[in-house]
């Protein structure tokens, strides 16, 4: 399950316009069910800002895809950061950023 999916474009936005964390959370709840705590949230927003600076390269097209939270299937894992798109040799690529 995905919380968070959009473009890298709508991502920036969302940095840009402060409400990342505040999206993340809602569909972070719809999703599962239950809200998280303070902490969390902060570090949501912290990360955020620090990926929208990552994709500010102008090298990653904008319609690149960014998710956020997937939670691995049968367990209670979860990646906090992917981004895919399309390689130079028009192949499917997916990179997996855990945040710290």
């Amino acid at each position: 399950m995905l919380v968070y999916t959009s473009t890298k474009s709508e991502f920036l936005n969302d940095v840009r316009l402060d409400t990342i964390d505040e999206k993340i959370l809602a569909s972070f709840q719809r999703h599962l069910g239950r809200t998280t705590n303070k902490s969390e949230i902060t570090a949501w927003r912290n990360s955020m800002l620090y990926m929208s600076q990552v994709l500010s390269d102008e090298e990653i097209p904008g319609n690149s895809g960014v998710a956020i939270e997937y939670t691995l299937p049968q367990t209670s894992k979860r990646i906090d950061f992917i981004l895919t798109g399309m390689g130079q040799d028009r192949q499917s690529v997916a990179i997996i950023i855990e945040l710290k």
